[in-house]
């Protein structure tokens, strides 16, 4: 929703409006390009003065970085956003939820939580994140989507954990009120090859119909819980017929993306 993307005749779109919080995470994932960018605190995309000259729909906190290792400053982020009409989203790895954080987020007008995670194991999910957290994601997965509506973002790396994103789905579709399950595409670039060869094939990243199998297979084990794709994928796929979906093939391999929205210094 309001995503750039969506729209074809745009050649270069870009991503949401963003608040960042900061660039430091309390975890090291191996596909993150996050720490492979210079990203400062403040806002991109949207002017913090004079917020309402483009028609945007939301604001995401964050996009780089885990924000809530400054919770007092996530508040005041749903606040602003809040305040100027927007939806208000919140990316974040889960680990620093807490059920009276949740609550204050709820009665600020957070909209949407979006956790990451990954794996259906902790072993799976240490070697991904190099942390020790999966149980108390899984635990802040369940409490925060009994508050708020919850997304959980998982990625997907070919002949490595696609099995446990189906069981993960089906977790969660048993002992939680997750609403949607976005699953990812990874992104290869120089900095993460190296690790991301060790573990997963990365000559079918890029496969088209070996992603949609699987969103259907955890739509199967997770009946309740919407399985998506990003939207700026999905508009591009949705009205290509089944033989050139079996064929296609999408670029995953890139540079270390550049933020291509305007910077606005703003502390919050």
């Amino acid at each position: 929703m309001g995503c750039e993307g969506l729209d074809l005749s745009n050649k270069n779109p870009h991503h949401h409006p963003s608040i960042e919080i900061t660039q430091k995470c309390n975890h090291n994932c191996i596909f993150c390009y996050s720490k492979l960018v210079n990203v400062k605190s403040g806002i991109y995309g949207i002017d913090p003065y004079n917020p309402n000259t483009k028609k945007h729909v939301d604001i995401t906190i964050s996009q780089y970085g885990e924000p809530l290792m400054y919770p007092n400053k996530v508040k005041k982020a749903i606040e602003f956003t809040k305040n100027n009409n927007l939806r208000c989203d919140l990316q974040t790895n889960g680990t620093n939820l807490n059920e009276n954080l949740l609550k204050e987020f709820k009665e600020l007008g957070l909209d949407i939580i979006m956790i990451s995670l990954s794996a259906s194991k902790p072993e799976t999910h240490k070697i991904l994140t190099n942390s020790d957290t999966f149980e108390k994601i899984l635990n802040n997965i369940k409490l925060a989507s009994k508050h708020i509506y919850t997304i959980v973002r998982s990625i997907y790396i070919p002949n490595f954990n696609e099995k446990e994103l189906v069981e993960l789905a089906r977790m969660l579709n048993n002992n939680t009120e997750v609403k949607e399950i976005m699953v990812h595409q990874l992104i290869v670039h120089d900095k993460n090859l190296k690790d991301l060869r060790n573990i997963g094939d990365i000559n079918k990243v890029g496969k088209i119909k070996d992603l949609l199998l699987l969103v259907d297979e955890m739509k199967n084990n997770a009946p309740n819980i919407n399985i998506t794709i990003k939207g700026c994928l999905l508009v591009n796929l949705k009205d290509m017929d089944g033989f050139i979906l079996n064929s296609i093939t999408s670029d995953c391999f890139s540079d270390v993306p550049d933020i291509k929205r305007e910077y606005y210094n703003f502390e919050f």
